[in-house]
This record gives structure tokens, sequence and C-alpha cells, in this order.
């Protein structure tokens, strides 16, 4: 039986790996496309997609300096390029590894004060480390739906990663979609 942690742990990985056709989808479209305002939550798929990133790195150096020591923020350019955006989520990436290998089951239900943020929250509160990996779980899949909806505006399929062939291709069993 995969423990919560380690379920939690196989939907980062998911993420991961899902995000990874998402660059090299983007990649393929016109710089024009990329960094055209289409009214979302963010205005460009570029700001989409770093903001969900940056949603990664926001919780998981907050938790770092609860945990161990903390994690540095990125500090990059912006506007970010695709390039950038790939960087940074490599670099975030390996914070995800690291903070993950400090895990313990029984740090699921620790808790941590979260200063306010405005606009996000005008207020403190204290949240734990499982509501909080789970939030970021959701926040990625929800920009990435919304990402899936601007490219199918624009007529171009989105690199949708099934939970099973996710697991399949892990297994090295992946056999192609018909």
């Amino acid at each position: 039986m995969v423990s919560e942690l380690q379920s939690i742990r196989n939907w980062y990985t998911y993420n991961r790996v899902a995000r990874q056709g998402y660059f090299a989808t983007l990649s393929k479209l016109a710089p024009e496309e990329l960094t055209r305002d289409r009214g979302a939550s963010f205005p460009t798929m570029l700001d989409i997609l770093g903001h969900s990133i940056g949603g990664i790195e926001t919780w998981i150096v907050r938790m770092s300096a609860v945990n161990g020591e903390p994690f540095k923020s990125y500090d990059g350019p912006d506007p970010q390029t695709l390039d950038d955006l790939r960087r940074y989520g490599q670099r975030i990436d390996e914070q995800v590894d690291e903070f993950f290998s400090r895990l313990k089951d029984e740090d699921l239900d620790r808790t941590y004060l979260v200063p306010k943020l405005p606009p996000w929250w005008d207020e403190d509160f204290t949240t734990s480390f499982r509501s909080t990996l789970l939030h970021v779980i959701e926040h990625e899949l929800q920009h990435r739906g919304e990402l899936n909806a601007l490219l199918w505006q624009i007529d171009v399929e989105p690199p949708i990663l099934d939970w099973g062939e996710f697991e399949k291709t892990r297994a090295g069993t992946s056999h192609a979609k018909t």
C-alpha cells in the first residue's frame, strides 16, 4: 500500500511530467502567440505558466523554512521567456525533490503560520503541510486546464497526460494512444 505522503509525491511527479508536455507544445508556437494578452487569469500563456510554477515555489519555499534550511526564492528576469520558465521550473523541481526528501508522513499534520499577502489574502492564517501540498497540486491542475482552453481557442491540441498513461510510462510500459 502506498503511503499518503508517497501518493502526494506521485502527484507532484505527475504534474512535473505533464508540465514538460506544455513546454514542448508552447515551444512550437510563434512568440506572439505566447505573449498575446488573452484576458485570462494572467494576461499571456507565459504569464499563466510562470504563475503556476511560481505557486509551487511560493509554498515549497514557505514550508521549507519550517522543515529545515529555507530555500532561496528565484530571482529571474521579468518578463520571462519560455526558456527562462523552463530553467525556473527545473530549479523549482530540484527544490521540490529536496523538500520531499526531508518530509515524513507525520509531517503532513504539521502546521505553520502563513503571513498575509495582499491581494491574495488579507490576514495571517495557519495551515497544514497536507493542505498546502494538496492546494499546490490543485493550483497547477487549474492553470493547466486554463492553458488547455487557450490552446483549443487557437486550434492547438494541448498535451493532456492521462494518469493511466503516466503510470504506464513510469512502469516502462507506455503505449501510444490510438
